[in-house]
């Protein structure tokens, strides 16, 4: 039953790194982004891990856009409470292409979820909170060749709300795509 949920997505993941291999020379450009990094600082003691997958395209402006799911599974706040972020943010980015080099600046909305297991008097609940938040940071990504890259990506992450979560996040992603 896994292998069945899991196989249109390898499919889609599929296509997508096709479609950019082979993106033509128009104007607007598509990249398929996959990271890894870490969380820390504002609310985070420590952190394990933190994967992303992202999705997006800029036009003749260097404007453009982008949609991350990222997931960190060990994060452990100033409380020495555990949880597992996952985050879901639309984003809006700005560039500045010089050759083969790409800053950037980047400014997302979208799903924060943290997800704690606490322990109350020997039966295990779980607790979930979806809430809105905001991410903006900036990076460089760097073109080794038309289609394929590397990026550095640092963010600060944002629960809307006044006792909301906080964090920063760096990642080094490999980049397929314009």
């Amino acid at each position: 039953m896994r292998t069945a949920t899991l196989c249109p997505m390898k499919h889609i993941l599929m296509l997508a790194v096709v479609v950019c291999a082979l993106e033509g020379s128009a104007s607007a450009q598509s990249s398929l982004v996959a990271s890894m990094g870490k969380a820390y600082g504002g609310d985070v003691s420590t952190s394990g891990r933190t994967y992303a997958i992202a999705l997006g395209g800029s036009g003749a402006h260097s404007i453009g856009s982008e949609i991350e799911f990222a997931q960190n599974n060990n994060v452990t706040d100033k409380s020495g409470q555990e949880s597992k972020i996952i985050s879901l943010m639309a984003s809006v980015l700005v560039s500045v292409p010089i050759n083969s080099v790409r800053p950037y600046g980047i400014f997302g909305y979208g799903f924060i979820r943290q997800r704690t297991e606490t322990n109350t008097d020997g039966v295990l609940s779980n607790l979930s909170n979806n809430d809105v938040g905001y991410s903006v940071g900036g990076g460089v990504t760097y073109h080794f060749s038309r289609a394929a890259g590397v990026r550095v990506d640092m963010r600060h992450f944002k629960v809307r709300k006044a006792d909301g979560l906080s964090f920063q996040r760096i990642m080094v992603g490999l980049v397929v795509g314009g």
